[in-house]
């Protein structure tokens, strides 16, 4: 028997799309979830006042704010690897004066609060916009946290928040604007 060139044509696509779908079938565990990921809104933005008494908003020489990450997790026997890139974006205030600066931020895992794997503080660099209203992007790679995980215990049950480093005049500052 003889096919027409048409279904062979056909047959020759099917066949092995229909071998992948079996195979995949066949995957003894369904891939389990990753942990959540969440940007802290009371740490999200930073605002750098020039030295001094002044506090209005004459006196800022930038604001930097997490604008967002993106990333992976590999699941392991006893522990998982969340792997991100965190987005940071700095706009120049009233009072910029450009060159560089060190940003501080976060990352925490609040189920191991107060114990030192439970918060790691991460410096990185950020060239500051010189005039009023700049703005600059930039993105810090591969951060990297490894959770251990007792035997069936759900790395999606663990958070992982992201956030600047903020001293309490900062932080107070961020919550004043919120209430607003």
């Amino acid at each position: 028997m003889t096919l027409r060139p048409s279904v062979a044509r056909a047959l020759a696509l099917i066949l092995p799309v229909t071998a992948l779908l079996v195979v995949a079938g066949c995957s003894s565990k369904p891939i389990p979830p990753c942990p959540n990921v969440r940007v802290d809104s009371a740490t999200s933005t930073l605002t750098k006042f020039k030295d001094g008494p002044g506090r209005d908003v004459t006196d800022i020489e930038y604001q930097a704010e997490i604008t967002g990450y993106n990333g992976q997790c590999v699941h392991h026997e006893d522990e998982v690897d969340v792997t991100f890139d965190v987005d940071f974006a700095v706009t120049g205030g009233p009072a910029a004066k450009g060159g560089t600066a060190p940003l501080y931020y976060f990352v925490a895992i609040p189920q191991f609060f107060p114990e030192p794997t439970g918060k790691r503080i991460i410096d990185t660099q950020a060239k500051l916009p010189d005039q009023a209203n700049a703005r600059t992007r930039f993105q810090e790679t591969g951060v990297r946290v490894t959770i251990p995980l007792k035997k069936d215990q759900p790395a999606a049950g663990f958070d992982v928040y992201v956030g600047f480093q903020l001293d309490n005049a900062q932080l107070d500052f961020n919550r004043s604007r919120m209430q607003k």
